[in-house]
């Protein structure tokens, strides 16, 4: 039987983001998962600009048919070949790429894990719930453990998880009329059924 693959997104501009990167699909390989890493397996811009640049003569089309091969590529091993997503948020901000293919992934029905051991973070200690929503509010904190969770969130039940969401988020809206006069008893109430 063939191992799920895992697409590793997140943050790869420095060598400590790339080296870290690295470990996350080292990790995930040795237990058995075959991975995509973009920096690794994907186009690399910074490369392969200068070769389009000679090809085209326009610096302006080699941009923009890299970034548009990129997010192809990307967006293709995401949706068709990968199983999962693990998404590292290290960093006082998210990568904003990272944040769309865990986006794209959640909403395609993909298992996604959220890794971060970083502590910082722009919301008083929390991170986003936007982004964290993406990965059932739970956070993987070692490298070491992403193996065991892609494992758990691949075996979830995430049938309907958007309209199972919807329905959810509508029952918050009516529960947030004028004629409700406690919001947070209804919002508790909804949420912990």
């Amino acid at each position: 039987m063939e191992m799920p693959q895992v697409y590793c997104a997140g943050p790869l501009f420095t060598n400590s983001e790339r080296q870290e990167m690295a470990e996350i699909a080292g990790v995930l390989e040795v237990a058995g998962y075959t991975t995509f890493l973009p920096q690794r397996d994907g186009l690399e811009f910074a490369r392969l600009l200068p070769e389009l640049q000679q090809l085209t003569r326009l610096s302006v089309a080699a941009d923009s048919i890299l970034q548009r091969a990129i997010f192809s590529l990307d967006v293709f091993q995401l949706l068709s070949r990968s199983d999962a997503v693990v998404a590292n948020i290290n960093g006082r901000v998210p990568d904003e790429g990272t944040v769309v293919e865990a986006a794209l992934g959640w909403l395609s029905g993909k298992a996604v894990v959220i890794y971060k051991d970083d502590s910082r973070t722009v919301l008083s200690g929390s991170d986003h719930p936007m982004l964290i929503a993406l990965g059932d509010f739970r956070v993987v904190n070692a490298i070491s453990e992403l193996p065991q969770a892609v494992s758990k969130e691949i075996h979830a039940d995430r049938k309907d998880r958007v309209q199972k969401l919807l329905e959810v988020g509508r029952r918050i809206a009516d529960a947030k009329q004028p004629s409700q006069h406690n919001v947070a008893a209804s919002l508790l109430a909804l949420l912990t059924e």
